[in-house]
Parts: structure tokens; sequence; C-alpha cells
């Protein structure tokens, strides 16, 4: 009654990637820090792979040990029933032998008996057994004497052989219940068996459940110590984006923007999917821009003239580009397929800067635009025309 279940475990996986590969901010230019943010955000995506395959792998081993408990709770069903079977046979057996041992004595006495009757008659001729049995003498007148001792051996003979019958009907009954207690028994230590032998392998896998949940701990830590350095990185490029632009307008540098309104940044497409805010009731995933759902390769247009100072790539973001406007102001677009633009390149107001595409994290094509002043992200809407 025996399955042996078979459960692939896939701890090779853990300490692939250790905590203390996280890369934290130590570059300071634009590039590097670029450089330091990709590899982060790909040391998290290979965490977030062995996290899902360590908690799927669980989320097997639990079900497989679901599986067993429902399999034990039968056997104890059925260890109860075979329980009740035994001790009813058991009774039976002892009842059984109480009849049998009344069975012997009746027919050892009606031997005993029949023997005497025998060997009085054999002593004393074919007398009348009237005297002996009866007390009156007006019955021994209703016979004859020898028409009555017949009978009287008759009914000995039949008593006799009504015991025999009864004493052997009683004994093959006590064998037969004593080969049902005997297969009952069998059974029962069986399914016993078949139980331990589970609850064993449920004891183990119960272990494995225990080992998984130490290791998603340990990369629930890793993935979380990867978001905080590329949320780390992302605001020392902004940091260092908004000192790029301070340093041009220290140097010179053009100021494009001077108020009014943005452009929009994809024309023909006005349908926004996703705004700026908060997008979930806890605060804990904030959109930083708004989202223009658009075919992939759709120009995208710098909303504003400036300088590109960034156009790359971002494990969120997918392709990228920053364009400075000047007066602290910069503007995003991401999830771009491909780019039309590279940094340093300068801009006017309207030109294609790149193509719309749904890399990143992203759940289609669209234009993600976001506004920057002074590196801090703002609302875009009231900037856009």
């Amino acid at each position: 009654m025996r399955k042996a279940i078979k459960t692939v475990v896939t701890f090779a996986l853990v300490a692939v990637i250790g905590i203390s590969n996280v890369t934290y901010v130590k570059a300071t230019s634009i590039s590097d820090l670029q450089e330091e943010k990709r590899e982060n955000e790909s040391k998290k995506e290979e965490a977030e792979g062995i996290l899902s395959q360590l908690e799927q792998e669980q989320l097997g081993i639990k079900e497989a040990i679901k599986e067993l408990d429902s399999k034990v709770a039968e056997y104890n069903t059925q260890i109860v029933e075979l329980e009740a079977q035994r001790l009813e046979l058991e009774a039976d057996i002892e009842e059984t032998k109480k009849e049998l041992e009344t069975a012997q004595k009746d027919e050892k006495k009606q031997y005993e008996a029949m023997k005497l009757r025998i060997q009085y008659a054999y002593e004393n001729g074919n007398i009348d057994y009237m005297d002996t049995l009866f007390s009156s003498s007006d019955v021994a007148d209703m016979v004859n004497k020898s028409e009555y001792v017949d009978q009287i051996y008759k009914f000995d003979a039949k008593m006799l052989a009504d015991l025999i019958a009864i004493r052997k009907l009683i004994a093959d009954t006590q064998v037969k219940l004593e080969s049902d207690l005997a297969a009952v028994k069998g059974i029962e230590e069986d399914v016993n068996e078949s139980k331990e032998a589970l609850e064993i392998v449920i004891e183990g896998k119960e272990k494995q459940v225990a080992n998984y949940g130490a290791s998603i701990d340990q990369y629930e830590a890793m993935v979380a110590e990867y978001q905080k350095a590329i949320e780390e990185t992302d605001a020392a490029i902004a940091e260092a984006e908004r000192k790029a632009a301070e340093a041009a307008a220290a140097n010179g540098g053009t100021v494009y923007y001077t108020g009014g309104a943005l452009g929009w940044p994809v024309n023909g497409y006005y349908y926004i999917s996703s705004y700026f805010g908060p997008r979930d009731l806890l605060g804990m995933s904030f959109h930083h821009g708004v989202d223009i759902p658009c075919p992939t390769g759709t120009p995208i247009l710098a909303s504003e003239a400036g300088t590109v100072i960034t156009a790359g790539w971002s494990y969120s973001l997918g392709n990228y580009v920053v364009i400075d406007h000047g007066g602290g102001m910069t503007t995003v677009y991401g999830h771009n397929s491909s780019f039309a633009v590279s940094a340093g390149t300068v801009v006017s107001k309207g030109q294609v800067i790149a193509y719309a595409g749904s890399t990143g994290q992203s759940t289609g094509p669209h234009c993600h635009i976001a506004v920057r002043i002074n590196g801090n992200y703002v609302d875009p809407l009231p900037y856009l025309q």
C-alpha cells in the first residue's frame, strides 16, 4: 500500500546570489550611476526569478502534504473500523468459547447418562425404566415395557447425536471467527504500516517546507536590498542630472523652459491609462508620471526644447530619455522601443526623440512621461498642453 513520492528539490539555487553582492551608490557620473543601477536591476531580477521558483516548489510540497494528510485521515478511519471489527470478533469468540464449553458438558452428561442406562439394562436385562424415571405406577401400566425401553434407547441416541451436532457447529463457528479475526488483524497491521510510512514522508516534506521558507526569507530580503539600492541610485541619478543642469546654466547654458505649457508627447493619442500618484491603497507603489497608450513605433516628441542628458536603460522604465530644459526642469520618457537621440543631443520642442514600446516593467506599448523640478517628480498634467 505504499506509494513512493519523489520531490525535486532545487536548493542548489540557494546562495547563487549573495546579499553582499548588492552594489550601493559609489559612482558620481550619470553613466556610472546608470551602470550601477543596471547591475543591481539584473541581480534583483535574477533573485526574483529564484524566489519565484522556490515559492512554486514550496507550494508544490505543501499540496503534496495536503494529499498525504488526506490519505492518512483515510487510514485512520479504516483503523477505527478495523479495531471495531476486531473487538466485536474477539467478543464473539469469547461467547462462542463459553457456548462450546456448555455444549461439551451437555454432550458428556448425555453420553454418561446413556452409558449408565445401557449398563443397567445389560446387567438387569430388559427391565422397565419406569421406576427410575417416573414415580407413578399408573404410567407403567400405560405402555409395554419392551416398547418403552426401545423408545428410551432411541431418545438417548437422538439426544446424543443432536448434542454432537451442536458442539461441532459451535466449534466450526469458533474456527471461522478466529480465522476472520486473524484476517482483520493482518489488514489492521498493513494499514498501520502504510499510515506510519506516510507519516514519515510527511515529516520529511514538512522539513523541506521549512527549509524552503528559510531560503524564501533570504531571497525576499535580498530583493528588498536590491530595490533599496536601485532607489538610492535613482535618487543619485536625479541629483546628478540636477547638478548637471545647474552646471550647464552656470556655464552659460541655455534655459529653454521659461513657463507655459509643455507639448503633448504623442500626436493623435490622448487617452491616459495611468495617472500620477499612488497605485495602491497603501501607497506601496507610486507612479511618477502619466501613461499614454499608443502602438509600438509611434514617434515620441520632446515636450520642450532642451539637451538630452540621458538616453539609456532602466529596469523599470526600459529604454528612457531624460531632457534638461534648464531652470531645474527635466522631462522623462520611458518604455521606448528605440531611440532617435543620444546623450548630448540638443533638441527642439516637438522633435522626435524616441519610438513608443513596452520595454522595462510595462504591460503594453505606451508613452510614459514624467516631469522633475529640481530633481523631484511632480504631476506632469498641469504642465502638459
